[in-house]
């Protein structure tokens, strides 16, 4: 287990929480885990919300304790470089840490009713294109949205009339 959190009961089943105080910026945790591809992601049934999206056809099977990592749609961490859960502002102890699974989420496969709490709750969890410019912006000048993603939405917003195509 880790000195930055631990893992408890919450209301979404399991979740991470702050042991101590964790600055902004401070690495929470290295995701790890095999890399899968969509139909190998597909066929994991009820887990099938296990694996984090890095790629086009490319996912980490997440390994405990990374799978127990919830959603917020107002988050106090993020995701960068692909596999590394980062504060994105001071995370104070027993508060639990959350990202916004949006922001590795390109594949249009999946997608749940939240249940997060936040003022800022969007009420379902979908891919990153669904979010508002604004989100985006936000989250792409944090650098916590998947290269995959961002790349692919720097793209879009440079050529508006394709902005509706969604590229693979």
């Amino acid at each position: 287990m880790s000195e930055l959190f631990e893992v408890r009961d919450c209301k979404l089943g399991k979740g991470l929480f702050a042991r101590k105080s964790i600055e902004a910026g401070e690495t929470v945790l290295p995701f790890e885990g095999l890399v899968i591809t969509t139909s190998q992601a597909l066929e994991k049934g009820e887990k099938q919300s296990d694996p984090l999206q890095i790629g086009l056809n490319r996912y980490v099977d997440l390994q405990d304790p990374g799978r127990c990592a919830n959603h917020s749609c107002d988050p106090n961490a993020g995701v960068n470089r692909d596999l590394q859960l980062v504060a994105l502002r001071n995370i104070q102890p027993g508060e639990e840490i959350c990202y916004d699974y949006s922001t590795t989420m390109g594949d249009g496969l999946w997608e749940i009713s939240c249940h997060c709490g936040s003022t800022n709750c969007r009420n379902r969890i979908r891919d990153f294109r669904f979010l508002s410019r604004e989100i985006q912006t936000h989250y792409l000048s944090l650098g916590v949205v998947q290269p995959y993603l961002a790349v692919e939405d720097l793209y879009k917003s440079s050529v508006p009339s394709l902005s509706h195509v969604r590229h693979r």
